[in-house]
């Protein structure tokens, strides 16, 4: 349905009452008892601020419908004139139970991503019961299978099937992918596909309780973290240090259970640990931090566990501001935007003094997976890539190989060598050149039987295929027609004599607007603009700064172009 941009009108917010309504359609299109859902669980399905866009599609004009977003233009809930509604991946991520899943194997999913089908022989039995005959259910793969990657429509009934090997058929039309162009839609937010997902089902009872004696869970849970004695015993000193680390460690096998109180001093000892040990990068986001440091650095425990949710504090802000009350932090900002700005200096008794515990090693391979290093792992890989044209079509009839491919350049030199041998086309006298026969003659407009270099040759030989490229990093990949995009930096003085850095067509290169702009504020200490839609403008000359944080991100140096149009160029004498 979004293999190619829709056309999409701006979006507008929608009233309370047409949210509730759009509320209640989602819980019984999808049979979810709305009164048994917690009120946070509703905001993920539907959020509070939610606008509505109509779109068309460009392939089929007739194709109309409507787009959901949320207050930071996230597409969350989509459907045609003629369908019901359907959920996109990012709530997906948020709800994974409104979906039944269908499991396959992880090259598949690789597949879908460029638009394919999910064929029988590929989804992996006992299947959920209500994958029947056009339910909607989310693809999932064996090692994520919580993680939603594409939403399709049953075109067979799975669960009469306990084997899929030597079956055929189509067993899921996908409608949307994690590549396609509805996810790409959203420019403001950088959101990533999670490694892990919370599948549990909202239930409004503990969420009630929790409300309803807000003030006086605050003040308990905050009574034990702001005593000093709490603090040293977290630290693990004296002589029963080894004995608190050794629990900790070993709790997955000694507890069949965990209290809240349990899961916070989990979450204070790898706020603490990540104090002593890791070298963290100031000021740093809420969401950044939780992901790279605390989650990273929580001890060994059931990773059901590993959920801010099953604190007392139960969110991430709560969690940060009980911290920094503790002195442990500073924080900076408003409600759920937070940012570290200060942590508790390594000299402190309390982190002197602390133990470190270990830390699951489930988690590593997914941040060490190459011996190569974390930069050479993030760089992204842009690859220039060759399509052949109608001339040289008996080119690779000849040599049995596909006309209608993108090639490699090495690849083409290869089968380009290989021709030259199975023509023998090799001149007698001079072995550096080669004798031009019809085949080679139409794609390079050559003479036929015309003594020519191999090296020459082969360069007018390109110059018949029309160029493309590819740009993949480790979540995304994009492919377009004509030479590798470049990035776009200028420093210029506009009117006023203030100096301001404009950064352009970072798109191709998977970086989103909104994220883009609110980092450049923080890092270059200075406010940032929207310009035309597609650049950001900072003020101050920041050029190498934002090469700098380009690099970070995977962007190889050759793809971007800066200009310094303050610099003075020197006079010719």
């Amino acid at each position: 349905m979004f293999k190619k941009p829709p056309q999409v009108k701006p979006a507008a917010n929608i009233k309370s009452s047409d949210r509730r309504k759009l509320l209640s359609t989602v819980c019984k299109t999808y049979n979810l008892p709305i009164d048994e859902i917690a009120k946070e669980g509703l905001d993920n399905l539907v959020p509070p601020i939610s606008k509505k866009a109509t779109f068309t599609s460009p392939v089929d004009k007739k194709l109309t419908g409507t787009i959901y977003f949320d207050s930071n233009e996230i597409p969350t809930w989509f459907q045609t004139r003629d369908s019901q509604l359907y959920p996109s991946l990012f709530t997906c991520w948020k709800c994974p139970y409104v979906l039944p899943l269908v499991k396959t194997h992880e090259p598949v999913i690789g597949v879908l991503g460029k638009g394919a089908d999910l064929m029988l022989p590929g989804t992996i039995p006992p299947f959920d019961k209500r994958a029947v005959k056009n339910a909607v259910v989310g693809i999932v793969s064996k090692e994520k299978p919580n993680v939603i990657m594409a939403v399709g429509v049953c075109r067979l009934n799975l669960t009469q099937f306990d084997y899929v090997v030597g079956r055929s058929g189509m067993a899921v039309e996908i409608i949307h992918h994690f590549d396609d162009e509805l996810i790409k839609l959203n420019k403001e937010i950088d959101v990533v596909i999670p490694e892990e997902v919370d599948a549990e089902f909202p239930k409004a009872a503990k969420e009630e309780v929790v409300e309803t004696g807000e003030d006086e869970t605050t003040e308990i849970n905050e009574e034990p973290v702001s005593k000093p004695p709490e603090a040293d015993s977290i630290a693990g000193t004296d002589t029963t240090g080894n004995e608190n680390n050794t629990e900790i460690d070993d709790v997955a096998e000694e507890l069949a259970q965990l209290t809240a109180e349990e899961v916070d001093n989990f979450f204070v000892r790898s706020l603490l640990q990540t104090i002593k040990l890791e070298t963290v990068e100031l000021p740093i986001n809420a969401s950044t931090f939780m992901s790279s440091y605390i989650y990273k650095n929580l001890p060994i425990l059931d990773s059901s566990y590993a959920n801010i949710k099953k604190t007392s504090w139960k969110k991430t802000s709560k969690y940060l501001k009980a911290m920094a009350k503790s002195s442990y932090l500073e924080v900076k900002g408003k409600d759920e935007d937070l940012s570290i700005i200060k942590l508790m200096s390594r000299t402190n008794p309390t982190i002197e003094n602390f133990v470190p515990h270990k830390i699951n090693k489930v988690k590593k391979p997914t941040s060490s997976n190459s011996d190569g290093g974390s930069s050479s792992s993030s760089m992204m890989k842009i690859t220039t890539l060759y399509k052949p044209t109608s001339k040289s079509r008996m080119f690779f009839n000849k040599l049995d190989a596909r006309f209608d491919h993108l090639y490699t350049l090495p690849e083409l030199r290869t089968m380009f060598n290989d021709y030259i041998k199975l023509a023998n086309l090799v001149n007698p006298t001079n072995p550096k050149q080669i004798i031009v026969d019809e085949i080679i003659s139409n794609p390079t407009n050559k003479p036929n039987g015309s003594q020519v270099a191999r090296d020459q040759i082969f360069t007018t030989f390109l110059t018949n295929f029309t160029p493309h490229y590819s740009i993949t990093s480790q979540q995304h990949s994009h492919l377009g027609k004509g030479t590798p995009p470049k990035i776009h930096i200028v420093t210029e003085m506009k009117i006023g004599r203030k100096v301001i850095t404009r950064v352009g067509n970072y798109d191709k290169f998977f970086i989103k607007q909104g994220a883009f702009a609110e980092e450049l504020r923080k890092l270059c200490s200075g406010s940032t603009t929207i310009v035309d839609d597609e650049q950001v403008q900072v003020q101050g000359p920041h050029g190498n700064t934002i090469i700098n944080l380009l690099k970070e991100k995977g962007v190889p140096l050759g793809c971007i172009e800066f200009e310094d149009k303050v610099k003075k160029k020197k006079k010719r004498s």
